[in-house]
């Protein structure tokens, strides 16, 4: 049972490494500060705004 000890820990120190080994070699580029949307994203958006307005039950409409 010992062994099993050294796999669960060393696996979680490999994951660890890995993870900073990529951030390293990537100088950081991949963060996950909110970014400027795409024009397909607010398209997107746009078009789900239109969506909902089509749909909305609040002006009175038959139940």
């Amino acid at each position: 049972m010992h062994w099993m000890m050294w796999i669960f820990w060393g696996s979680l120190a490999a994951v660890f490494a890995g993870a900073y080994l990529v951030d390293f070699l990537t100088r950081g580029k991949y963060s996950f500060n909110k970014k400027e949307k795409t024009l397909n994203q607010n398209l997107a958006e746009a078009e789900a705004q239109r969506e909902v307005g089509r749909h909305n039950n609040q002006g009175g409409g038959m139940f």
